[in-house]
């Protein structure tokens, strides 16, 4: 390619496969994975002074957030709403002024935290209503006014000789914003430092850390100026610019620029006019296409009539863009003529990387002997012979591609978000036209699009989730190319990259250094696309920017300068410990002290997290009397590893690293190929046909049926070694039941009497030896209560027999929940309390347990089998209407083993034995039960039983008739489900005579069939309770008991897909 020379993983003379991205994964290989910025810097200003330099939105304001700053009213705002510390503010220097001591000295009793201007805190300094040594923490926001003539200088001074100076904390943005002088730089720092008594401290993030690994090679490219032969750039640019020229001269009074009717319109047009500008027309087109269809929804949605008129204007200004394209090309293919120079320059970069057939190579012996360097193969086999390997071509692509098909690993960067969806499907079309750049597989990411009007949390969701599946792929290396705003400058994880393209060009040194930071396979390019007018400013900018680099890397704590000497054992140090090997033989498995520290950043980057949560191991070295080092390894879960004691720093944090690998191998962290285990383990090793069950155990994915996840439960302090025993005083909860939320019509599919369980007295309830918490209610068709009914009094021996008998029979028989490997300890299980009937008993009407209903239960036949009783005709059966219109019944001729247990949902007293039967089969109901059971009925007058089975579903924590996403099952017509339900043969018509009566009533049952639910949620809102009154009393935020006569109020439910 004319004027650019570019180094890429085929030309490297390292060889052809040497720096391959999915070889190099975003992990730091000589140094720890750096924390994220603002943790870092918190904990460098809990150690010392510090002077915090951060750009403007970036950390400052995290670090304002948790230290107040003594500066302005909005601070104060800030720390409330982030703590639950005492906040005083001032700003009336006049006000203050005349406070006397007293009124001070009652403000600072009051409140905690003190946010003031610098003039009153000089005054009251003065004046010594509040000593320094009283201080515990001074914040200066802005303080790189301290270099001037400030109140800053003055309050410094005062600091002079005076035992016990609080810590202090300083907060500058100006020091990186825009374009600063290195010279300029260099000279404030050592000024800020001197007069503040801290060191200037910046994050890790801002320099290029690796000093070990091999740096990008960094191109500026001039693109040259664009020719517009066809005049259709200069026509489309005038149409743009006078529809922005009217809406901008459309004057409006509104609070908010985004109320303004016409700020939608801007915005459109605006970014369609950036992409003609910077992309060309055919891209311009495309834009257009896709702000269009993204209009029509605001225009449906907008109800103003006035902002509805302006995005009509809007819609006809992007349609006439594209009929003047469509005069011009055809919008139905790649015309290069109708595109800037910069792209033509991208093309012909991704050129560069074209992958290269495998004959080509000649380091088969390389190849060969890979996976003894850790390399990570995607190809289908390693012992493939010749024939599969020419089978291996006509195979269609993996979705891991193998590294002959895909040695690109790149990113480009661009400013707007039209830019990054255009440019993709430029590229995805230049694929379609040109053989050689068809091995792009490219996809973008970028912020949320715009709108006032719109769903926001819907729409962040549904965005969300698409970013995170095209960084997946990213990571995966099914996607080769990601055209990216400035969402993954930073903390995001991906692979290192080989090619890093700024579209365009950086405005800031912290912009140039984060996406610069992004190409750190070892053979890299980070190119900046430049137009001619651009090219020569920028540069001066580079140099800037480099000068900074160099300054930061002194003030950064943790890039200390180390001695030649110790870059020398660096180089070679790998006998200084003996590795760990996992298997004797050459080339097997193992953990050196060289790369270690890689293994443990893997390890970290694979442990499961949210999208805003960074793991990263925490090493510390301190140097011991002896003049050695030794380094203490934290890990994300805080698990401090102290390492051998080596000569210097960096040996010491090896050594650690080395130390913790072993470790994590022994405990099944790390597999025998010390891989982290995990999902993405699991999905090489499928690749690599690893999982053959019967040559190979290799473990399932983390929680899959293959390999389960054991974790320790959570049991609430009030449940433990709470079971009722003799001789002790007990607590006894009524389970309260409310139907707050009937089942709709719709939904009552057999046209079923609903059954409010509040309608009768007899309930559930809890006897424990401890109180327990109140909780919240939660948001069911059944509002759950759990209230005191009684407390202090004490039960015999005989009568806390009988509780836990039937406490065993609810679970064991009722429910069903008893398995063999299950046995009834109760005293020994960790959650161990009663559930016990209850009802309303004697002539007291409050509800007390019902002993002679538990003895009823155990004398019955029907508790536990099937009753024997025998009708005859000398004996006939004789049916009582009471006995069946709140009852459960067993049929005594069928399922011995298991009975079967129905609700009585209805009594026919029109049909009989003698009634005709639903299938043709038999001619009676009576005819039915001879020819299949030989059963005899004494009765042939008796009605017959309309029956529901009692429920086997115990999970109640989602409605029956959504799926566990929340949606909305499928349901039939209603004239289906009429027909259906009404016809008598999907019905279950019982014959009493051959039926037994359960103990337990039909409206306790179905209680009965709550408890695994309710129980459920109990536990969980009593753990979230021990740990809200922790936090109450560890933080200091809330209150650790709450009053007697609090109510929590109901929680609420959302369901979402």
């Amino acid at each position: 390619m004319a004027g650019l020379q570019l180094v890429t993983p085929a030309t490297s003379p390292m060889g052809p496969f040497f720096g391959l991205p999915w070889q190099q994964e975003a992990i730091h290989d000589n140094i720890y994975t750096p924390r994220k910025y603002q943790v870092e810097l918190l904990e460098a200003a809990i150690e010392h002074n510090t002077i915090v330099c951060l750009n403007t939105g970036s950390g400052k304001t995290f670090i304002a957030d948790v230290f107040p700053a003594v500066s302005v009213v909005q601070q104060a705002a800030a720390v409330r709403t982030h703590s639950d510390l005492q906040v005083g503010e001032y700003t009336d220097v006049k006000e203050t002024s005349s406070w006397t001591h007293q009124r001070w000295r009652e403000e600072i009793m009051e409140n905690q935290v003190l946010v003031m201007t610098c003039h009153i805190f000089l005054h009251i300094l003065r004046n010594k209503f509040l000593p320094l040594s009283k201080i515990n923490l001074v914040v200066f926001d802005d303080c790189h006014l301290a270099i001037t003539d400030h109140p800053y200088c003055d309050i410094m001074k005062l600091f002079e000789g005076c035992p016990g100076s609080p810590r202090i904390l300083g907060l500058t943005a100006s020091i990186l914003n825009g374009k600063c002088d290195p010279s300029e730089l260099e000279h404030k720092i050592q000024n800020l430092e001197r007069i503040l008594r801290s060191n200037a401290e910046t994050a890790t993030d801002l320099v290029v850390l690796d000093r070990y690994a091999s740096q990008p090679r960094e191109v500026v490219l001039d693109c040259g100026p664009y020719t517009d032969k066809s005049g259709l750039s200069s026509c489309l640019q005038a149409e743009l610019d006078d529809a922005l020229y009217f809406l901008s001269d459309c004057n409006f009074c509104v609070g908010r620029e985004d109320r303004d009717p016409t700020f939608i319109s801007k915005q459109v047009l605006g970014d369609c006019r950036a992409v003609l500008q910077v992309l060309g027309p055919w891209c311009a087109d495309k834009a257009a296409g896709i702000m269009v269809r993204e209009l029509q929804k605001y225009i449906k949605h907008e109800q103003e009539e006035l902002s509805r008129k302006f995005l009509l204007f809007t819609d006809t200004i992007l349609r006439k863009v594209h009929a003047l394209c469509e005069e011009h090309f055809s919008p139905a293919s790649l015309d290069l003529k109708f595109v800037t120079p910069k792209v033509l320059r991208l093309l012909e970069i991704l050129h560069e990387y074209k992958p290269f057939e495998r004959q080509q190579f000649e380091s088969v012996e390389w190849y060969n002997n890979r996976n003894q360097d850790n390399y990570v193969s995607w190809s289908d086999s390693e012992d493939e012979d010749e024939d599969e390997e020419v089978e291996a071509k006509e195979r269609p692509e993996a979705n891991f591609p193998s590294p002959f098909t895909n040695i690109l690993c790149g990113i480009i960067f661009v400013e707007r978000r039209y830019t990054a969806v255009v440019l993709n499907r430029l590229i995805k079309e230049a694929g379609k036209q040109d053989p050689e750049l068809a091995y792009i597989s490219s996809n973008f990411i970028t912020g949320h699009s715009i709108g006032k009007n719109q769903p926001r949390n819907k729409q962040m969701e549904v965005e969300f989730r698409k970013q995170e599946e095209v960084l997946r792929k990213f990571r995966a290396h099914e996607t080769n190319l990601l055209i990216a705003t400035s969402i993954v400058e930073e903390g995001v994880d991906i692979p290192k990259c080989n090619l890093v393209v700024r579209f365009d060009l950086p405005a800031e040194y912290r912009s140039y250094v984060q996406s610069k930071g992004r190409a750190r396979a070892p053979v890299s390019n980070y190119i900046m696309l430049a137009d001619s007018e651009r090219t020569r400013t920028f540069e001066d900018d580079l140099t800037t920017y480099k000068a900074i680099e160099k300054i930061l890397r002194n003030k950064c704590s943790k890039t200390v300068e180390v001695s030649e000497f110790e870059v020398e054992q660096v180089l070679d140090d790998d006998d200084v410990l003996p590795p760990y090997v996992l298997h004797s033989e050459d080339g097997g498995p193992r953990v050196t002290i060289n790369t270690a520290i890689g293994h443990i950043n893997r390890y970290c980057a694979r442990l499961p997290s949210d999208p805003f949560t960074h793991l990263a191991p925490k090493c510390k070295t301190a140097e011991r009397q002896d003049e050695r080092f030794q380094s203490t390894l934290y890990l994300p879960i805080n698990s401090p590893l102290r390492g051998p004691t080596m000569s210097c720093a960096r040996l010491a944090e090896k050594a650690v690293a080395l130390l913790c690998c072993e470790k994590l191998h022994k405990i099944g962290e790390l597999d025998d190929h010390l891989m982290p285990v995990g999902k993405e383990t699991v999905k090489y090793e499928e690749e690599l046909d690893l999982h053959d069950e019967e040559e190979t155990n290799v473990p399932g994915r983390p929680g899959s049926t293959k390999r389960r996840q054991c974790y320790p439960k959570a049991i609430p302090e009030c449940l433990r070694d709470s079971y009722a025993v003799s001789q002790q005083t007990y607590y006894l909860y009524v389970i309260g039941m409310v139907l707050t939320t009937p089942l709709p019509d719709e939904l009552n599919f057999r046209r079923r009497k609903l059954y409010p369980p509040e309608d009768t007295t007899r309930c559930f309830g809890i006897l424990t030896a401890k109180p327990i918490p109140r909780v919240r209610r939660g948001p069911r068709p059944v509002t759950i209560s759990i209230e005191l009914q009684k407390s202090g009094f004490a039960l015999d021996g005989a009568q806390l027999d009988l509780i836990t008998r039937l406490h065993q029979y609810v679970f064991s028989h009722i429910l069903r929940l008893e398995k063999p490997a299950l046995e009834f300890k109760p005293t020994l299980a960790d959650s161990a309390y009663c559930v016990l009937p209850l009802n309303v008993v004697g002539d007291s009407h409050i509800l007390d347990m019902d002993f002679m209903f538990m003895e009823d239960i155990e004398r019955s036949e029907a508790r536990t089998g099937i009753p024997t009783t025998q009708y005859t005709k000398q004996n006939p059966f004789t049916f009582k209407l009471e006995d069946y219109q709140d009852a459960v019944i067993i049929p005594r001729y069928r399922n011995f083993d298991q009975p079967h247990r129905f609700y009585v949902a209805d009594v026919y007293t029109d049909l009989t034995p003698l009634s005709k039967f639903p299938s043709p089969e038999y001619e009676t109901f009576a005819e039915y039960y001879k020819t299949k059971y030989n059963l005899d009925l004494s009765n042939l007058n008796q009605p017959l039983l309309d029956v529901d089975h009692t429920s086997s579903r115990l999970n109640l924590l989602t409605p029956r008739h959504l799926n566990q996403k929340g949606k909305a099952l499928p349901l039939s017509s209603a004239e289906k489900r009429k027909a259906k339900w009404e016809s008598l043969q999907n019905k279950q018509i019982l014959v009493p005579e051959l039926c037994a009566i359960h103990p337990i009533p039909a409206s306790l049952w179905r209680k009965a069939v709550c408890l695994p639910s309710i129980l459920y949620r109990l536990h969980c809102l009593l753990t979230a309770e021990e740990l809200r009154a922790q936090t109450a009393s560890e933080a200091g935020v809330g209150a650790q008991t709450l009053p007697p006569d609090f109510r929590c109020p109901t929680l609420t439910q959302h369901m979402s897909s």
